[in-house]
């Protein structure tokens, strides 16, 4: 398994944003837990200041909004962020819901599967199989919040 070091997370962000082009999200969303530590690097590095975390429950192949943003996306860029996607079905799911409100959402991560890179709009690398991080423990299967 390929592992990840604090460093290569820092140079890994500089990459992601580098693959935004043009793209300037107003708002960024972090999937917690994951997603907080390179939202915090992305955010400083382009200046946004509106980041608002969100929490996806997972159970079976069912995704769910469990924490949602406070206040309103309408009309605004929204990133979703997460440090990976195995199969990038909750982000989907919520990018679904938050375009239904009426914001304009991409979807961007660190590291993908194959099958993550079909949902991501932005990510650094794909692999066969996600890294081992500093930052946290690896998890699968079902995860409820409570």
């Amino acid at each position: 398994m390929v592992k990840k070091s604090w460093e290569q997370l820092h140079s890994d962000c500089l990459k992601l944003i580098d693959e935004f082009g043009s793209y300037r999200p107003d708002v960024v969303c972090p999937c917690m837990l994951g997603g907080l530590i390179s939202a915090a690097i992305i955010a400083k590095t382009l200046g946004i200041s509106d980041v608002r975390p969100i929490d996806i429950e997972r159970k079976g192949d069912e995704r769910r909004l469990a924490y949602d943003v406070h206040g309103s996306l309408k009309g605004k860029k929204v990133l979703i962020l997460e440090d990976d996607l195995p199969t990038g079905k909750g982000p989907a799911v919520i990018k679904r819901l938050f375009e239904q409100r009426g914001s304009e959402v991409k979807i961007g991560a660190l590291y993908v599967t194959p099958e993550g890179a079909k949902v991501a709009d932005f990510f650094v690398e794909e692999m066969p199989q996600l890294p081992d991080y500093p930052w946290k423990k690896h998890h699968a299967g079902d995860r409820l919040r409570g």
